[in-house]
């Protein structure tokens, strides 16, 4: 007999055996009901006591199978995310928002008959790191699905092995096209269980070629193409081609190593740029290689705007570039937390149960906390009243000339008003801080508890009633997930027939003191 062959028939056995536990278990909780039912059950425990193997079945058997808890047993969901490196931010808030949608869906008991754990694999953003994780889900029986990818490398080499073992999975950030439809063969769906809760490198790029021609009327630009190469057309040339589209002139597509900040090829790309005399720069690199690049630019004498890929969305560039990149836009796929209606019960779970970062506050206009409940001393609550013709008076010499009667109902009158402004700017702090809190939470969190919602809701549809996580209930979960629509934290959640998101958007933000502010989202076409 072939190993395969006694694996197979090992686990059959071991599923006979938990339906038969299963069955076992119903009838002890029937039994015990009865005067009757409850004699037969203290005869069998007299009669296992003198057979340990028994007793041991029977114990397993009332505490709900080998998994654990009363009646229940156990599938997981896993995470593939970069969890250390570079990307850990992004990675770790994806394991915990998925983390965030198990405990919720646990305590709720959305699943009856079952309980759902976390299993999370560092892909360290990496293919080999994706390899390991897809066999690592892939050979799992319990997994129910896989929220992940992040990186689209990492997806271009999980998904076939884990497609191939009928796995959910679904992805929070993927915009590689060619994971969803492939030009040499467009009918076809490349990774059938596959989806994905983010627009696309071409839609991306598309945006921002109608925002460089139409919103900014620029007319010459320049192209600095960082990579990665992982599909058939980098988001630098579909640019490049987009652009040209829409009428406007680029001279030359950069090929550069957008990993690095290597200070001879910044400055060789500087001078090229320079001679080139655009009036707009288009980068999709890394952050340090821009952040030096917008340095080197100001030294070749080249003052000029940047459009950026998401790859600037790190506070790496705007560090290395300083005050340079003020006025500076970048796209995005996923939309800010604070742009997001819907965002607000989701902000508060997850802030509560994994904490906010330290000093937030400190990023307030003035420095303060804000929400901290102590008055404010700034703004127009200064411990002078304004004169309406330009200077300040002392509280107590009230609102001009008038007798003691009318300087009390006027000081009266004043602190009112001072208190009431006092309110004012605590509701204009506590809201600030409440955007600078959301903010705070990567949007790719969102999406990934999306995700984690979206697989938890097909579970809950599938998995009572069954004894195991089989071909066949992923398989409904596939279709489940595929066919379900629900109002999530990042807007409405519902899936087309290749497995892309219905209505992605697109996000642009604004380079202001060194910090990313929101300049507006749009749908994505």
């Amino acid at each position: 007999m072939t190993r395969d062959a006694l694996s197979g028939r090992v686990r059959v056995a071991a599923r006979a055996v938990e339906e038969g536990a299963h069955r076992f278990r119903g009838w002890v909780l029937r039994s015990a009901r009865t005067p009757r039912g409850r004699g037969l059950l203290a005869l069998l425990t007299v009669v296992a006591l003198a057979f340990p193997a028994l007793a041991g079945f029977l114990l397993v058997s009332a505490a709900g199978g080998a998994d654990g808890g009363a009646g229940q047993r156990v599938a997981t969901i896993g995470v593939m995310a970069p969890l250390s490196g570079a990307s850990a931010d992004a990675g770790v808030s994806v394991r915990n928002a998925v983390t965030l949608a198990v405990e919720e869906a646990n305590e709720q008991g959305a699943v009856p008959g079952w309980r759902l754990e976390v299993v999370a694999h560092d892909d360290l953003s990496r293919p080999d790191g994706g390899a390991a994780g897809a066999d690592l889900f892939a050979g799992d029986e319990r997994t129910l699905g896989v929220v992940g990818p992040v990186s689209s490398s990492v997806a271009m080499v999980s998904l076939e092995r884990l497609s191939d073992a009928g796995v959910p999975v679904i992805s929070p950030a993927n915009a590689e096209p060619t994971l969803t439809e492939r030009p040499d063969s467009p009918d076809a769906r490349p990774f059938p269980t596959y989806f994905r809760l983010s627009g696309t490198d071409a839609q991306l790029a598309r945006a921002a070629a109608d925002y460089a021609v139409h919103a900014l009327g620029r007319s010459r630009i320049s192209v600095v193409d960082g990579g990665p190469d992982y599909g058939m057309i980098t988001l630098a040339e579909r640019f490049a081609r987009d652009v040209r589209d829409e009428g406007a002139i680029v001279p030359t597509v950069h090929r550069v190593d957008g990993r690095s900040a290597d200070d001879e090829q910044v400055e060789r790309t500087a001078r090229a740029i320079r001679d080139e005399a655009p009036d707009l720069v288009y980068l999709a690199t890394g952050a340090a290689f821009a952040g030096e690049l917008r340095a080197e630019l100001a030294d070749e004498g080249a003052s000029v705007q940047v459009l950026g890929a998401d790859g600037l969305l790190d506070h790496d560039y705007v560090e290395r570039a300083g005050s340079l990149a003020d006025g500076d836009v970048i796209t995005d796929l996923s939309v800010p937390l604070s742009q997001l209606s819907s965002a607000g019960a989701f902000v508060a779970a997850y802030t509560e149960r994994f904490g906010e970062p330290e000093g937030l506050g400190d990023l307030l206009p003035d420095g303060g906390s804000g929400g901290s409940g102590e008055p404010s001393t700034t703004g127009a609550a200064s411990t002078e009243a304004v004169n309406p013709d330009g200077g300040a008076t002392e509280r107590d010499g009230g609102a001009g000339s008038v007798g003691a009667e009318g300087r009390g109902d006027g000081t009266a009158t004043g602190s009112a008003e001072d208190a009431e402004r006092e309110r004012e700017i605590q509701r204009t702090r506590d809201a600030q801080l409440a955007e600078l809190r959301a903010d705070a939470i990567p949007p790719v969190a969102a999406a990934a508890y999306d995700a984690a919602r979206a697989l938890i809701r097909a579970a809950a549809a599938v998995l009572p009633g069954r004894i195991a996580v089989s071909g066949a209930v992923r398989a409904a979960v596939v279709r489940e997930v595929g066919g379900g629509e629900f109002a999530g934290v990042t807007g409405q959640v519902a899936f087309d027939d290749r497995g892309d998101l219905r209505g992605p958007r697109i996000a642009l933000y604004s380079v202001v003191g060194e910090r990313f502010v929101p300049l507006r989202n749009e749908s994505a076409r």
